[in-house]
């Protein structure tokens, strides 16, 4: 519960939502789920969204954005729509339906996804395999979804608009491995791979993320750095940056392993699809 929530404003405009949300201890309101599900003592005003069409599904030439007020079943709807001509997005779909249920899915919003910034989500890992980028709206700047997960707890007050996609080539795939207690639990440590065909290269461009090794999921820039420069998956493997928690799901030493293994196998499987 929100026991010091005092006020909840619902402005017209994305101009005035920015100027509500200046003042001390004053969040924006996606949906709700994200303050619900992680209260914090600290919230006294609320700013709520509803009203700034921010449900948006935006297409462009070269890339896809998706407003931050649509729920997730929306935006697994308007990746699934277009699968045929982006496969990535078909796949990133098909891991949202995977990764929250039916009723999460029509509960949480894209922005309430964000601000909780889950360690174990494979939305997020997902994301970040697909470089996406920001916006956001007070002051007019675009970030990689990289840059949003390693902020500290201040981006709970950003006002996002939205998230963009790069459509990328038609070759191209998007892959997910997990260890979990079952298959349909949360993962303990998950990999996901991005990997496509650029016009006039040989070699494929690849992008790696995880989940469950760092307080939110991370990007490693010098495994897919390494592997597009050598093709050896070994080698690739070697650049793997990890400082994983010890915790009840499981040891440092288990999750470095662990993330070895998925991460061997989304790589090997995303190279395949390319054949």
């Amino acid at each position: 519960m929100l026991l010091n929530l005092k006020t909840i404003h619902e402005p017209a405009t994305l101009e005035e939502a920015a100027v509500l949300l200046r003042q001390p201890d004053t969040y924006p309101i996606y949906g709700g789920a994200a303050l619900l599900r992680h209260p914090r003592a600290e919230v006294i005003a609320g700013v709520d969204l509803k009203n700034l069409q921010l449900d948006y599904v935006r297409d462009s030439s070269d890339s896809l954005r998706l407003g931050t007020m649509l729920t997730m079943e929306q935006v697994r709807q308007a990746c699934e729509e277009r699968a045929d001509q982006h496969p990535r997005l078909g796949a990133f779909a098909a891991i949202i339906k995977d990764d929250m249920t039916e009723t999460l899915r029509h509960t949480l919003r894209f922005g309430d996804v964000l601000v909780e910034r889950h360690p174990q989500s494979l939305i997020l890992t997902a994301l970040l395999a697909l470089g996406a980028v920001l916006k956001r709206v007070d002051v007019d700047v675009h970030f990689t979804i990289a840059a949003w997960l390693a902020s500290g707890p201040e981006i709970e007050r950003y006002l996002i608009a939205h998230a963009r996609f790069a459509r990328g080539p038609q070759k191209a795939a998007l892959v997910y491995e997990k260890v979990a207690r079952t298959p349909a639990d949360a993962p303990i440590v998950a990999a996901v791979v991005s990997a496509e065909r650029r016009e006039g290269s040989a070699a494929p461009h690849t992008t790696l993320a995880l989940c469950g090794v760092a307080p939110t999921p991370i990007p490693q820039p010098e495994v897919a750095r390494t592997l597009d420069e050598t093709g050896d998956i070994n080698a690739a493997l070697s650049k793997l940056a990890l400082d994983p928690p010890d915790d009840h799901w499981g040891s440092r030493e288990y999750r470095i392993e662990m993330a070895r293994v998925v991460a061997r196998r989304a790589l090997v499987k995303a190279l395949e699809q390319l054949q």
